[in-house]
């Protein structure tokens, strides 16, 4: 009888390090589609919670997107933070779309999916949503914000889970361990 083998979650974790996140970016031609790829990778956010975020759930002055309990995987509502930058862009977007509410993009997470296989095999890399949620882990623990704070931006139960990405990049680790150490 075959010996099952466990899983080991490290392993499944995709992420694009910096170059490769600079060549998606760089493929994406249409400005919907560039925002909603740095929107996805920014925030962290499922694509799931991404496709029902509401104009409403964007709080411009405080730099916060409310994630209501229904649209969470975990059925646990929170707040993320966005960048100041990524805000302008949705400012702008919002009002070349002329919307004020309703759903930020009226796409499915089939549509959003395509987008990102179409701009991923345009710039020669991998990814998916997921991939993006992943990268954004992963490049915030190497920009040294807190992991706890890591956690509760992309809705972790559990710290030992965000922690997994902690061991995902050693070069990277190694570098800023020597940059630190001249």
């Amino acid at each position: 009888m075959a010996k099952i083998q466990k899983r080991n979650f490290k392993d499944s974790i995709k992420y694009l390090k910096k170059d490769e996140w600079d060549k998606l970016r760089g493929s994406v031609d249409n400005y919907r589609d560039k925002l909603i790829i740095t929107l996805l990778c920014a925030t962290g956010m499922r694509v799931g919670e991404f496709t029902k975020l509401r104009v409403e759930d964007i709080d411009f002055e405080e730099r916060f997107i409310r994630i209501p309990p229904e649209n969470s995987k975990t059925g646990e509502g929170r707040t993320i933070f966005v960048p100041r930058e990524v805000l302008s862009d949705i400012t702008a977007y919002l009002k070349l779309e002329k919307k004020k509410n309703g759903r930020l993009f009226d796409l499915t997470t089939r549509r959003v999916q395509q987008l990102l296989k179409k701009y991923s095999s345009r710039a020669g890399v991998e990814a998916t949503p997921h991939t993006l949620r992943h990268t954004h882990v992963v490049h915030r623990l190497l920009d040294k914000v807190p992991i706890t704070a890591v956690q509760k931006q992309v809705g972790h139960k559990r710290l030992t889970t965000t922690q997994i990405y902690s061991d995902l990049a050693p070069e990277q680790v190694r570098a800023a361990y020597e940059e630190t150490t001249r």
